[in-house]
């Protein structure tokens, strides 16, 4: 069956029919990905993001992690401190091989400050120290989504952006 309209995009059997104006506001929201060796930064991490109604994935190593990331579009990765001493600095190339437009945010104690200019320097969005406030942690996500989102000098408030497809 050929498609009478080639702008509209074909029906594949087994495949969802749901455009991206149709889905959910859940299932438009970016991945959300904790990697964290410490149970307590974990679960108190997670806790605030379920609070706020943002459901994100725990990773339990960084394998995992770049599986579940690659080739993935706004991704916003929570790592902790223990997990840049366990694998080292070479953990956020790692990660952004696997996803470039992924936003790593550092979680980080008073004690391992020194690890907070190695990751700026090598290209980690946002450091935020303990005890790791809910408004903090909730401010970096959504400074994160933000900064994915443009707004156009020409688009009014409220308005939604043009999506305009390029022909060449």
């Amino acid at each position: 069956m050929t498609n009478s309209r080639p702008w509209e995009p074909s029906i594949t059997p087994g495949r969802s029919s749901k455009s991206f104006a149709t889905l959910s506001a859940q299932e438009k929201k970016p991945n959300i990905f904790i990697l964290a060796a410490n149970e307590d930064i974990r679960n108190h991490v997670l806790e605030v993001c379920e609070k706020n109604n943002y459901h994100p994935a725990v990773t339990i190593d960084l394998d995992e992690l770049v599986r579940q990331t690659k080739r993935s579009r706004s991704v916003i990765v929570l790592l902790d401190y223990e997990m840049v001493k366990t694998y080292g600095a070479r953990m956020y190339s790692r990660i952004n091989v696997a996803c470039p437009k992924c936003s790593v945010i550092l979680l980080c104690d008073q004690a391992n400050r020194e690890l907070i200019k190695e990751a700026m320097d090598l290209g980690v969005f946002a450091c935020i120290l303990a005890p790791y406030e809910e408004w903090e942690v909730m401010t970096i996500i959504r400074k994160t989504l933000a900064r994915r989102q443009p707004i156009r000098l020409n688009q009014q408030a409220g308005e939604k952006p043009m999506n305009r497809a390029r022909a060449f």
